[in-house]
């Protein structure tokens, strides 16, 4: 039986492809096909593929015999980047991924362990995942295409278990409690054999929720990849209790290697005193994974920097500060959140800790968006009137030196 991927085998579809890989798919979905038999729209969805693959997954471009996954499932996928950092945290004899996907992570963790074992239950998944990986690398692989509760259910034991859980349905899309994902991971945790696992799930779940809910985690991730919050990671060892789980925020670049990083527990957090200061020369606004990590005492502790409001997050210091994970400014002056106060009509506006939402506040300001001026619409402590104060900080953005 010849399943829908297998066209692109085709030596002519290849050549036809790799012609056409640069050009806009929606013009060329208007022309004929070169040839009535061919499966037209899933050419074109992988021209679409490729395309996206110049910065999801760059390096697979270089083997002209790869076949991406469609551009949909290749969108939701983790980045070549993200991958290498999971691959990184690992090294050992064999690992299983309950949710083959795109292939991308099985990929990256082969070159960290001697054997794998790659799961799908969508048969054109599993057999394109065994194609590719026959093509990047030389490591036993078995691809299976099976459900991972069918799986499960008669398998030995793995060093390691990356399971992914779809976070989208035909009805819903952006599932991210783990009870709504497929497959349901809170019914599933208790039954995979694994030594450690290794949870990917969507950045909006909150984290001390995930903790509380899975019951083994002995680690937790937050990646920062191109300034946004791409991955949380929950790394699982079951019927094992640590009780300072350690969460590591980290900004990684494209090879996955960490640029920034800092690690504490919810602990360090709960028990850390900081210092809450008027805004001084320089403000500092966290990355989102930094943000999302929590970790916002531990963050003015580790940079030796100041709140300007115990619930505002974001910082401030006298002295400039380069190496913090995040964007980095240089305050003009505060104003009152009037328009008539605002010396500039357009500018790029922030809102941290203000009762007003961002198209509202834009439209009472009458700014525009654009331009080199920074607006940070915040409340801070006034230790003066021990109020707090809404205020509009203008900055400038500083470029960081490391």
């Amino acid at each position: 039986m010849t399943h829908d991927w297998q066209a692109l085998i085709n030596p002519d579809i290849k050549e036809f492809i790799l012609k056409h890989q640069n050009d806009d798919v929606r013009a060329l979905a208007l022309k004929k096909c070169p040839d009535p038999d061919w499966p037209y729209p899933l050419i074109l969805d992988q021209i679409k593929a490729r395309q996206k693959a110049k910065t999801k997954i760059p390096s697979w471009l270089e083997y002209k015999d790869i076949i991406f996954p469609p551009s949909n499932t290749l969108e939701q996928a983790s980045s070549e980047a993200t991958a290498k950092y999971k691959a990184s945290l690992f090294q050992s004899k064999n690992f299983v991924d309950l949710t083959g996907g795109a292939g991308i992570d099985s990929w990256a963790m082969l070159n960290n362990f001697e054997s794998a074992t790659i799961i799908d239950a969508d048969i054109n998944a599993s057999e394109r995942i065994a194609h590719n990986l026959r093509i990047l690398n030389n490591k036993p692989t078995s691809v299976q295409n099976i459900t991972a509760e069918d799986f499960i259910a008669t398998t030995d034991e793995y060093d390691l278990a990356l399971i992914d859980p779809q976070r989208r349905n035909q009805s819903r899309k952006g599932l991210y409690q783990l009870q709504d994902c497929s497959p349901n991971i809170i019914e599933l945790l208790p039954k995979i054999k694994a030594k450690t696992i290794l949870l990917k799930t969507s950045p909006m779940l909150d984290i001390n929720q995930g903790i509380d809910q899975l019951g083994c985690v002995s680690a937790v991730h937050v990646i920062d990849y191109n300034g946004e919050c791409k991955e949380l990671l929950f790394i699982l060892t079951p019927d094992k209790q640590t009780p300072n789980i350690p969460i590591t925020a980290v900004t990684i670049n494209d090879r996955g290697e960490t640029l920034k990083s800092l690690t504490f527990t919810r602990e360090d957090e709960q028990t850390t005193a900081i210092e809450i200061s008027p805004p001084c020369k320089y403000l500092y606004e966290p990355s989102p994974a930094f943000m999302k990590a929590n970790g916002y005492k531990t963050i003015a502790k580790h940079y030796d920097v100041a709140k300007i409001h115990a619930h505002t997050h974001l910082y401030t210091s006298s002295t400039p500060i380069n190496n913090f994970p995040g964007r980095s400014f240089e305050i003009i002056k505060a104003y009152p959140p009037q328009a008539k106060a605002l010396p500039f009509k357009k500018a790029n506006l922030t809102l941290r800790n203000f009762p007003q939402n961002i198209s509202s506040l834009k439209k009472k300001l009458k700014l525009e968006d654009g331009g080199n001026d920074y607006l940070f619409a915040c409340t801070i402590a006034d230790i003066n009137t021990n109020q707090d104060r809404h205020i509009i900080l203008h900055c400038r953005k500083k470029i960081d030196l490391n």
